[in-house]
């Protein structure tokens, strides 16, 4: 098949999903459906129609504003399509034309909510986090059919949350203050269970806290606060488990030989 019909393809794919996307980012932390009531203004009520939702399209000739009220559409929802379109595309360049790129571009799919809902609203969405783990476990079946890669999976998911947990505890007897939230174990759990009890937990791990802080500083810069203030990490833990799953083996590997792990 060609390589432009594949790119296409998940293009088209990941801007739709992200359509829906930008449903559950708004609607979850706000206890709503996300299946009723059918897309509407928040301003105004109004029910959108087909001309209104096309992923991209729409927010560009309808000028960023909805077609009834006026009332200006933010521009995250325009980025979260994209974003997820240009995620898809990378997922499905990284494994091809195939069951596990869905998986893989699901779950992606999953982390943009989380990261979008914690950053907002210091809230991990449980939905997210229970699709990201059953697209992990349905992968690792379709890659390795036997039982031993349920446990791999399972393995994963005890480690990745325990670490986090434990963390939080250490975290909160020396600063005295809550350090990790109890929705991180559950990010933690959740990717665990795609990268398995294997060396590319602690990628994961490097990278979230290497974002986390870069995050840290850039936020206490712009705010002009201080660094103790609390800022949620469940981006940082979603941005780096995206760059693991997208990552060819040799840049995984790259991190793991600076810390003299792998040869």
């Amino acid at each position: 098949m060609p390589k432009w019909f594949v790119i296409l393809f998940a293009f088209l794919f990941g801007a739709a999903v992200g359509s829906f996307v930008n449903v559950c980012i708004y609607r979850l932390p706000r206890k709503l459906s996300i299946v009723r009531p059918p897309s509407h203004c928040p301003h105004c009520g109004a029910t959108l129609t087909a001309f209104d939702l096309v992923p991209l399209l729409s927010y560009l000739w309808l000028g960023s504003k909805c077609r009834h009220c006026k009332t200006p559409i933010s521009p995250r929802y325009f980025f979260v399509e994209l974003l997820t379109a240009l995620l898809f595309v990378t997922a499905f360049n990284r494994y091809s034309l195939s069951l596990e790129a869905i998986l893989i571009s699901l779950s992606l799919a999953a982390l943009v909510v989380i990261a979008f809902v914690d950053w907002e609203f210091f809230l991990v969405p449980d939905e997210a986090v229970w699709a990201l783990g059953i697209f992990g476990f349905i992968r690792g079946l379709v890659s390795e059919p036997n039982p031993y890669s349920v446990l791999v999976s399972l393995s994963g998911a005890i480690f990745g949350g325990v670490t986090v947990w434990v963390v939080g505890v250490l975290g909160r007897l020396v600063f005295r203050k809550e350090a990790m939230g109890f929705g991180d174990v559950k990010i933690a759990a959740a990717v665990g269970v795609h990268l398995g009890l294997t060396w590319l937990m602690l990628p994961f791990f490097l990278i979230s806290v290497f974002i986390g802080a870069a995050m840290g500083i850039l936020v206490a810069i712009i705010q002009r606060r201080s660094l103790t203030g609390y800022m949620p990490f469940g981006p940082a833990m979603a941005i780096a488990a995206a760059v693991v799953l997208l990552s060819p083996p040799s840049v995984t590997n790259f991190i793991l030989q600076i810390y003299g792990i792998y040869r």
